[in-house]
């Protein structure tokens, strides 16, 4: 019975653990970029995203530079510092001759975000303006308005690059007699925010349910096959006759004879071929959009939460 009670507490422990990773993105599991706006958490409507894909494109046309968004569910346990900057390194973030690419960064249930700055922006997008811009989006990140919040920063980067470049952009909104370039939704036409669900509400206990039921079967599987094999193992010696010290093992056609030195290795039904053993690596870059130029990040940036 303790047996028992200590099995299921284990099988307990390893369904939380693997409920705890199983929203959390990796950056070496995450595929190649299909577009400037990667909405992995989604939390983005439509007509958001194709917006923002618009202004980021048109910023690439216009000054050669690259901003990518990135919404995941959480980072697990990496900081948010080292996720954005392994994964600016894996998408090779603006050109390579000039590094000049940005990615923001959006943790929705860590309620985290990261600009990372390329090279070529540290000039222009230094930590402190980078960090202005994250901190403005903060009142619509906690009402979750991931939307407005989300143009709200794109707008902003792209037009710190598109002035420093000279150039207009046709899909940043009008200016506002301040000369703000961005528009922010009044709070009357705000939907009512709810405040957010305990966790354990937001668990999904089925699949919780079901990796336990899952774990203690692979548990009892393996606890029976041991027992078979502990009932099956000979206890006199392997092929010990009372003749002498010889020692047959018919199944890999290995014959040993103690009558001398002699040593046979028969390999009828035993030999090894290790040609499948080559692997190849297709990979996915089938997609003409490859996520970057081969540009690098310092680590230069900024962070916070809301």
């Amino acid at each position: 019975m303790r047996q028992r009670m200590r099995s299921g507490l284990l099988a307990l422990l390893l369904v939380w653990v693997c409920s705890l990773g199983l929203r959390a993105e990796k950056v070496a599991t995450l595929p190649a970029p299909k577009s400037y706006v990667n909405d992995y958490a989604g939390v983005l409507s439509d007509a958001t995203k194709t917006q923002t894909e618009a202004i980021c494109r048109e910023v690439h046309d216009k000054t050669k530079a690259q901003i990518f968004v990135v919404t995941i569910h959480t980072l697990g346990d990496e900081s948010k510092e080292q996720f954005a900057n392994d994964l600016f390194h894996k998408w090779k973030i603006g050109e390579k001759k000039t590094d000049r690419g940005l990615l923001l960064l959006f943790s929705i249930d860590d309620h985290k975000w990261r600009i990372e700055v390329g090279y070529g922006f540290e000039g222009i997008l230094n930590d402190a303006k980078v960090g202005d811009i994250g901190r403005e989006m903060v009142p619509a990140l906690k009402q979750k308005d991931y939307d407005g919040a989300i143009v709200l920063g794109v707008q902003r980067v792209a037009k710190v690059v598109a002035d420093d470049a000279n150039v207009t952009l046709d899909t940043l909104t009008p200016s506002d007699p301040s000369g703000d370039t961005t528009s922010t939704p009044s709070s009357e036409v705000l939907p009512p925010v709810s405040p957010p669900k305990p966790w354990w509400q937001r668990v999904n206990w089925f699949a919780c349910l079901v990796l336990f039921f899952l774990c203690l079967y692979f548990w009892h599987w393996i606890r029976r096959m041991g027992r078979r094999l502990a009932s099956t193992r000979p206890r006199s010696g392997l092929g010990n006759t009372s003749s002498g010290s010889n020692y047959t093992r018919s199944g890999a056609g290995f014959i040993s004879s103690n009558s001398g030195s002699n040593f046979s290795d028969s390999s009828s039904g035993s030999s090894f071929s290790d040609s499948g053993s080559s692997s190849s690596d297709s990979g996915s870059s089938s997609d003409s959009f490859s996520g970057g130029d081969g540009g690098d990040s310092g680590g230069g940036g900024a962070g916070g939460d809301w």
